[in-house]
Protein backbone atom coordinates (compact mmCIF):
# COMPACT_ATOMS: atom_id res chain seq x y z
CA UNK A 1 0.00 0.00 0.00
CA UNK A 2 1.57 3.45 -0.86
CA UNK A 3 2.23 5.99 1.99
CA UNK A 4 -0.76 8.11 3.12
CA UNK A 5 1.22 11.27 1.57
CA UNK A 6 0.81 10.25 -1.90
CA UNK A 7 -2.98 9.52 -2.36
CA UNK A 8 -4.05 8.13 -5.71
CA UNK A 9 -7.69 8.69 -7.29
CA UNK A 10 -10.26 6.37 -7.43
CA UNK A 11 -11.67 4.33 -10.47
CA UNK A 12 -14.25 1.94 -11.23
CA UNK A 13 -13.55 -1.61 -9.77
CA UNK A 14 -15.28 -2.88 -13.23
CA UNK A 15 -11.70 -1.55 -15.17
CA UNK A 16 -9.53 -4.19 -12.86
CA UNK A 17 -12.24 -6.80 -13.38
CA UNK A 18 -11.58 -6.25 -17.50
CA UNK A 19 -8.01 -7.02 -16.47
CA UNK A 20 -7.89 -9.66 -14.15
CA UNK A 21 -11.12 -11.23 -16.77
CA UNK A 22 -8.33 -11.36 -19.90
CA UNK A 23 -5.37 -12.30 -17.56
CA UNK A 24 -7.73 -15.52 -16.38
CA UNK A 25 -8.35 -15.99 -19.86
CA UNK A 26 -4.74 -16.17 -20.59
CA UNK A 27 -4.45 -19.21 -17.97
CA UNK A 28 -3.20 -16.94 -15.27
CA UNK A 29 -3.89 -17.44 -11.70
CA UNK A 30 -6.75 -14.82 -9.54
CA UNK A 31 -4.37 -14.85 -6.61
CA UNK A 32 -1.46 -14.07 -8.75
CA UNK A 33 -2.97 -11.12 -10.55
CA UNK A 34 -3.89 -9.36 -7.38
CA UNK A 35 -1.03 -10.15 -5.56
CA UNK A 36 0.11 -6.72 -3.69
CA UNK A 37 -3.93 -5.12 -3.96
CA UNK A 38 -5.65 -6.36 -0.67
CA UNK A 39 -8.26 -6.91 -3.63
CA UNK A 40 -10.95 -10.00 -4.00
CA UNK A 41 -12.14 -11.52 -6.93
CA UNK A 42 -16.02 -10.86 -5.77
CA UNK A 43 -14.75 -6.67 -4.86
CA UNK A 44 -14.01 -6.26 -8.48
CA UNK A 45 -17.23 -8.03 -9.55
CA UNK A 46 -19.95 -5.17 -7.38
CA UNK A 47 -20.68 -3.20 -10.61
CA UNK A 48 -20.69 0.08 -7.76
CA UNK A 49 -17.43 -0.49 -6.18
CA UNK A 50 -14.07 1.53 -6.95
CA UNK A 51 -10.76 0.85 -6.29
CA UNK A 52 -7.65 3.11 -5.43
CA UNK A 53 -5.51 3.99 -8.50
CA UNK A 54 -2.29 2.61 -6.65
CA UNK A 55 -4.23 -0.84 -6.55
CA UNK A 56 -4.84 -1.25 -10.46
CA UNK A 57 -1.33 0.15 -11.27
CA UNK A 58 -0.39 -2.99 -8.85
CA UNK A 59 -2.65 -4.72 -11.09
CA UNK A 60 -1.11 -3.84 -14.11
CA UNK A 61 2.18 -4.47 -13.02
CA UNK A 62 1.62 -8.21 -12.06
CA UNK A 63 0.28 -8.71 -15.27
CA UNK A 64 3.19 -7.70 -17.11
CA UNK A 65 5.32 -9.65 -14.94
CA UNK A 66 3.58 -12.68 -15.53
CA UNK A 67 2.38 -12.17 -19.09
CA UNK A 68 5.23 -10.72 -20.55
CA UNK A 69 3.14 -9.05 -23.16
CA UNK A 70 4.46 -5.54 -23.97
CA UNK A 71 1.38 -5.01 -26.44
CA UNK A 72 -1.69 -5.70 -23.73
CA UNK A 73 -2.49 -1.99 -23.25
CA UNK A 74 -3.53 -2.47 -26.92
CA UNK A 75 -5.24 -5.59 -25.76
CA UNK A 76 -7.43 -3.67 -22.82
CA UNK A 77 -8.15 -1.02 -25.30
CA UNK A 78 -9.88 -2.99 -28.11
CA UNK A 79 -11.76 -5.66 -25.95
CA UNK A 80 -13.04 -2.31 -23.92
CA UNK A 81 -17.49 -2.50 -23.86
CA UNK A 82 -19.39 0.10 -24.11
CA UNK A 83 -21.21 -1.60 -20.35
CA UNK A 84 -18.07 -1.23 -18.91
CA UNK A 85 -18.53 2.27 -17.91
CA UNK A 86 -22.12 2.13 -16.61
CA UNK A 87 -24.20 5.10 -16.95
CA UNK A 88 -21.68 6.89 -18.95
CA UNK A 89 -22.00 4.32 -21.54
CA UNK A 90 -25.18 4.17 -21.63
CA UNK A 91 -25.66 7.83 -22.19
CA UNK A 92 -23.02 7.34 -24.98
CA UNK A 93 -25.07 5.27 -27.34
CA UNK A 94 -28.23 6.88 -26.40
CA UNK A 95 -26.76 10.32 -28.23
CA UNK A 96 -27.72 11.28 -31.10
CA UNK A 97 -24.37 11.78 -32.99
CA UNK A 98 -20.80 11.30 -32.65
CA UNK A 99 -20.74 15.10 -31.42
CA UNK A 100 -22.73 14.81 -29.00
CA UNK A 101 -21.51 11.71 -27.24
CA UNK A 102 -17.82 13.31 -27.27
CA UNK A 103 -19.23 16.53 -25.70
CA UNK A 104 -21.10 14.31 -22.61
CA UNK A 105 -18.56 12.03 -23.39
CA UNK A 106 -16.07 15.12 -22.02
CA UNK A 107 -18.53 15.83 -19.39
CA UNK A 108 -19.39 12.78 -17.57
CA UNK A 109 -15.99 10.54 -17.91
CA UNK A 110 -14.59 12.88 -14.96
CA UNK A 111 -17.31 11.70 -12.90
CA UNK A 112 -16.10 7.97 -13.20
CA UNK A 113 -12.10 8.41 -13.78
CA UNK A 114 -10.50 12.00 -12.29
CA UNK A 115 -6.91 10.98 -14.08
CA UNK A 116 -7.78 12.74 -17.34
CA UNK A 117 -9.21 15.93 -18.69
CA UNK A 118 -10.10 15.70 -22.39
CA UNK A 119 -10.95 18.64 -24.81
CA UNK A 120 -12.25 19.02 -28.38
CA UNK A 121 -11.36 21.25 -30.85
CA UNK A 122 -11.70 21.74 -34.79
CA UNK A 123 -8.58 22.16 -36.76
CA UNK A 124 -9.03 22.59 -40.56
CA UNK A 125 -11.01 19.49 -41.40
CA UNK A 126 -9.63 17.24 -38.64
CA UNK A 127 -11.28 17.08 -34.92
CA UNK A 128 -8.51 17.08 -31.91
CA UNK A 129 -9.04 15.77 -28.67
CA UNK A 130 -6.34 16.62 -26.71
CA UNK A 131 -6.13 14.14 -23.58
CA UNK A 132 -3.49 15.28 -20.11
CA UNK A 133 -3.24 13.40 -17.34
CA UNK A 134 -4.42 15.37 -14.09
CA UNK A 135 -1.95 13.34 -11.85
CA UNK A 136 1.44 11.63 -12.56
CA UNK A 137 0.96 8.05 -14.07
CA UNK A 138 4.17 6.90 -13.05
CA UNK A 139 6.52 4.40 -15.07
CA UNK A 140 3.63 2.71 -16.50
CA UNK A 141 2.63 5.88 -18.17
CA UNK A 142 3.18 5.02 -21.89
CA UNK A 143 1.25 1.92 -21.26
CA UNK A 144 -1.63 3.86 -19.72
CA UNK A 145 -1.93 5.64 -22.16
CA UNK A 146 -1.98 3.28 -24.83
CA UNK A 147 -4.60 1.83 -23.34
CA UNK A 148 -7.06 4.62 -23.05
CA UNK A 149 -6.22 6.48 -26.33
CA UNK A 150 -6.83 2.81 -28.03
CA UNK A 151 -10.38 2.40 -25.44
CA UNK A 152 -11.76 5.87 -26.47
CA UNK A 153 -11.31 4.77 -30.35
CA UNK A 154 -12.82 1.65 -30.11
CA UNK A 155 -15.64 2.86 -27.68
CA UNK A 156 -16.18 5.07 -30.29
CA UNK A 157 -16.07 3.56 -33.58
CA UNK A 158 -18.32 0.89 -31.55
CA UNK A 159 -20.88 3.89 -30.63
CA UNK A 160 -21.48 4.23 -34.11
CA UNK A 161 -21.58 0.90 -35.00
CA UNK A 162 -18.68 0.40 -37.00
CA UNK A 163 -16.72 -2.65 -37.54
CA UNK A 164 -13.05 -1.66 -37.63
CA UNK A 165 -12.06 -5.15 -37.94
CA UNK A 166 -12.97 -4.98 -41.86
CA UNK A 167 -13.62 -0.92 -42.43
CA UNK A 168 -10.55 -0.37 -41.02
CA UNK A 169 -10.09 2.78 -38.33
CA UNK A 170 -10.85 6.55 -39.20
CA UNK A 171 -9.22 7.63 -36.28
CA UNK A 172 -5.66 8.55 -35.67
CA UNK A 173 -3.51 8.66 -32.12
CA UNK A 174 -0.48 11.12 -31.59
CA UNK A 175 2.17 9.90 -28.57
CA UNK A 176 5.19 11.26 -27.19
CA UNK A 177 7.09 8.13 -27.02
CA UNK A 178 8.69 6.15 -28.91
CA UNK A 179 7.30 2.78 -31.36
CA UNK A 180 7.22 -0.36 -28.99
CA UNK A 181 8.40 -3.53 -30.26
CA UNK A 182 4.76 -5.08 -29.66
CA UNK A 183 3.32 -2.54 -31.84
CA UNK A 184 3.87 -4.30 -35.19
CA UNK A 185 1.90 -6.97 -34.10
CA UNK A 186 -0.82 -5.02 -33.36
CA UNK A 187 -0.82 -2.56 -35.86
CA UNK A 188 -3.65 -4.21 -37.71
CA UNK A 189 -5.99 -4.18 -35.51
CA UNK A 190 -4.99 -0.46 -34.38
CA UNK A 191 -6.04 2.72 -35.42
CA UNK A 192 -3.14 4.51 -36.76
CA UNK A 193 -0.33 5.83 -34.62
CA UNK A 194 2.28 8.63 -34.72
CA UNK A 195 4.52 8.49 -32.16
CA UNK A 196 6.86 10.98 -30.82
CA UNK A 197 4.73 13.98 -30.75
CA UNK A 198 4.25 16.63 -29.12
CA UNK A 199 0.78 16.03 -27.48
CA UNK A 200 -1.59 13.36 -26.51
CA UNK A 201 -4.11 13.29 -29.30
CA UNK A 202 -6.98 11.96 -30.95
CA UNK A 203 -7.60 12.70 -34.27
CA UNK A 204 -9.89 11.79 -37.04
CA UNK A 205 -12.20 13.88 -39.76
CA UNK A 206 -14.54 16.46 -38.84
CA UNK A 207 -16.98 15.01 -41.42
CA UNK A 208 -17.19 12.06 -38.39
CA UNK A 209 -19.22 14.69 -35.84
CA UNK A 210 -22.41 14.34 -37.42
CA UNK A 211 -22.85 10.51 -38.01
CA UNK A 212 -25.92 9.41 -36.49
CA UNK A 213 -25.27 7.02 -34.29
CA UNK A 214 -28.11 3.63 -34.69
CA UNK A 215 -29.43 3.57 -30.81
CA UNK A 216 -29.84 7.22 -30.23
CA UNK A 217 -32.69 7.79 -27.82
CA UNK A 218 -33.69 11.03 -26.41
CA UNK A 219 -35.21 9.94 -23.40
CA UNK A 220 -32.36 8.17 -22.62
CA UNK A 221 -29.75 9.93 -22.55
CA UNK A 222 -31.41 12.94 -20.35
CA UNK A 223 -32.11 9.77 -17.87
CA UNK A 224 -28.08 8.84 -17.86
CA UNK A 225 -27.26 13.07 -17.63
CA UNK A 226 -29.56 13.08 -14.34
CA UNK A 227 -27.78 9.61 -13.11
CA UNK A 228 -23.96 11.14 -14.35
CA UNK A 229 -25.23 14.75 -12.46
CA UNK A 230 -26.25 12.72 -9.41
CA UNK A 231 -22.57 10.62 -9.23
CA UNK A 232 -21.09 14.16 -10.08
CA UNK A 233 -22.27 15.85 -7.14
CA UNK A 234 -21.68 13.20 -4.65
CA UNK A 235 -18.28 13.06 -5.70
CA UNK A 236 -18.06 16.80 -5.03
CA UNK A 237 -19.28 16.41 -2.25
CA UNK A 238 -16.86 13.71 -1.36
CA UNK A 239 -13.70 15.62 -2.01
CA UNK A 240 -11.10 15.99 -0.27
CA UNK A 241 -8.53 20.08 0.43
CA UNK A 242 -5.80 17.63 -1.64
CA UNK A 243 -8.28 17.16 -4.26
CA UNK A 244 -8.77 20.85 -4.79
CA UNK A 245 -5.16 21.98 -4.31
CA UNK A 246 -4.36 19.43 -7.20
CA UNK A 247 -6.69 20.86 -9.84
CA UNK A 248 -5.35 24.47 -9.27
CA UNK A 249 -1.48 23.15 -9.45
CA UNK A 250 -1.45 24.60 -12.68
CA UNK A 251 2.32 26.64 -13.81
CA UNK A 252 1.95 29.24 -15.45
CA UNK A 253 4.65 31.22 -17.29
CA UNK A 254 7.40 28.58 -14.96
CA UNK A 255 5.37 29.10 -12.16
CA UNK A 256 3.13 27.04 -10.03
CA UNK A 257 0.92 29.09 -7.42
CA UNK A 258 2.24 29.00 -3.43
CA UNK A 259 0.80 28.04 -0.77
CA UNK A 260 -0.24 31.63 -0.03
CA UNK A 261 -1.93 31.92 -3.48
CA UNK A 262 -3.71 28.66 -3.28
CA UNK A 263 -4.95 29.60 -0.09
CA UNK A 264 -6.52 32.66 -1.78
CA UNK A 265 -7.48 30.69 -4.69
CA UNK A 266 -10.06 28.29 -2.07
CA UNK A 267 -10.96 31.18 0.16
CA UNK A 268 -9.38 30.02 3.20
CA UNK A 269 -6.16 31.12 5.57
CA UNK A 270 -2.83 29.76 4.88
CA UNK A 271 -2.98 28.25 8.45
CA UNK A 272 -6.34 26.46 7.66
CA UNK A 273 -5.20 24.82 4.13
CA UNK A 274 -1.87 23.72 5.64
CA UNK A 275 -3.66 22.11 9.04
CA UNK A 276 -6.52 20.16 6.65
CA UNK A 277 -3.97 18.90 4.15
CA UNK A 278 -2.01 17.87 7.24
CA UNK A 279 -5.44 16.33 8.73
CA UNK A 280 -5.47 13.77 5.41
CA UNK A 281 -1.64 13.00 6.01
CA UNK A 282 -0.44 14.99 3.30
CA UNK A 283 1.38 18.56 2.92
CA UNK A 284 1.55 21.48 -0.07
CA UNK A 285 5.07 20.26 -0.98
CA UNK A 286 4.32 17.12 -1.51
CA UNK A 287 0.95 18.01 -3.91
CA UNK A 288 3.63 20.34 -5.30
CA UNK A 289 6.49 18.12 -6.18
CA UNK A 290 3.56 15.32 -8.11
CA UNK A 291 2.50 18.44 -10.47
CA UNK A 292 6.02 19.32 -11.08
CA UNK A 293 6.73 15.42 -11.61
CA UNK A 294 3.39 14.68 -13.59
CA UNK A 295 4.08 18.20 -15.93
CA UNK A 296 7.77 17.05 -16.36
CA UNK A 297 7.31 13.53 -17.71
CA UNK A 298 4.97 15.22 -20.10
CA UNK A 299 7.28 17.94 -21.35
CA UNK A 300 10.09 15.35 -21.56
CA UNK A 301 7.72 13.20 -23.81
CA UNK A 302 7.86 15.88 -26.10
CA UNK A 303 11.77 15.47 -28.10
CA UNK A 304 11.59 18.78 -29.54
CA UNK A 305 12.26 20.57 -25.83
CA UNK A 306 15.34 20.62 -24.16
CA UNK A 307 15.93 19.35 -20.92
CA UNK A 308 16.64 22.81 -19.79
CA UNK A 309 13.71 24.02 -20.99
CA UNK A 310 11.49 21.57 -19.44
CA UNK A 311 13.27 22.38 -15.98
CA UNK A 312 12.53 26.00 -16.77
CA UNK A 313 8.87 25.27 -17.95
CA UNK A 314 8.46 23.19 -14.13
CA UNK A 315 9.86 26.07 -12.00
CA UNK A 316 13.39 25.04 -11.99
CA UNK A 317 15.90 27.87 -13.02
CA UNK A 318 19.13 25.39 -12.98
CA UNK A 319 18.51 22.18 -14.72
CA UNK A 320 21.24 20.23 -11.70
CA UNK A 321 18.56 21.21 -8.74
CA UNK A 322 15.67 19.47 -11.79
CA UNK A 323 17.78 16.60 -12.50
CA UNK A 324 17.93 16.03 -8.45
CA UNK A 325 14.47 16.17 -8.17
CA UNK A 326 13.42 14.40 -10.93
CA UNK A 327 15.95 11.50 -10.31
CA UNK A 328 14.51 11.15 -6.67
CA UNK A 329 10.44 11.06 -8.51
CA UNK A 330 11.70 7.66 -11.24
CA UNK A 331 15.30 6.80 -10.30
CA UNK A 332 16.63 8.61 -13.54
CA UNK A 333 17.90 11.37 -15.01
CA UNK A 334 16.08 13.25 -17.22
CA UNK A 335 18.02 11.91 -19.96
CA UNK A 336 18.02 8.68 -18.71
CA UNK A 337 14.47 8.67 -19.22
CA UNK A 338 14.21 10.05 -21.87
CA UNK A 339 16.22 7.54 -23.75
CA UNK A 340 14.79 4.50 -21.85
CA UNK A 341 11.25 6.28 -23.53
CA UNK A 342 12.73 6.35 -27.33
CA UNK A 343 13.72 2.78 -27.02
CA UNK A 344 10.57 1.62 -25.10
CA UNK A 345 9.55 -1.77 -25.94
CA UNK A 346 8.82 -5.02 -24.13
CA UNK A 347 10.61 -6.29 -20.98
Amino acid sequence: MPPASTPTPNIPATYGLSLLSLMVERRHMVEDVLAGTDLTHAQLQDQHAQISGWQYVVMLNNALRLDGDGGLAYELGLRSQVTKHGFVGFGLISCATLREAIEFSERYFQARVSVFHSEMSIKGDQVVIDLRETVPLGPQRPLILDMVLVELCSLFAKVLGTDTSTAGWTSEIWVPYGEPVAYARYKARLPRFRFNQAAVQIRFPARMLDEPIPSADAVSVQLAIDRCEQEMAKKAASQTTADLVRSQLVCTDGRYPDVAAMAQKLLMSERTLKRRLQDEGCSFQVLLDQARHQDSLRLLGNPTLAIKQVAEAVGYTDPANFARAFAKWTGFSPREWRQRQSRRGPN
